[in-house]
């Protein structure tokens, strides 16, 4: 788990950052590059989870009604 602290902690960043800076009128061309960007990041950080996570190795069938 502590391969995924670094690919959430920047992903989550950059769309702060993102969000920050269209409040703040940054300027566009910063905004433009965050926004192309992010999808990116995204898709990035969803390889990195689904690689390095680890299983808790219930399944739906099994669990579907238990309320943990």
């Amino acid at each position: 788990m502590k391969k995924l602290i670094f690919p959430l902690s920047l992903v989550t960043f950059l769309l702060f950052f993102y969000i920050v800076s269209i409040a703040f009128n940054f300027p566009y061309p910063l905004i433009a590059a965050i926004f192309s960007i992010s999808p990116v990041a995204v898709i990035w950080m969803v390889y990195k989870v689904l690689r390095d996570g680890e299983h808790s190795g219930k399944t739906f069938e099994k669990h579907f009604y238990e309320f943990e």
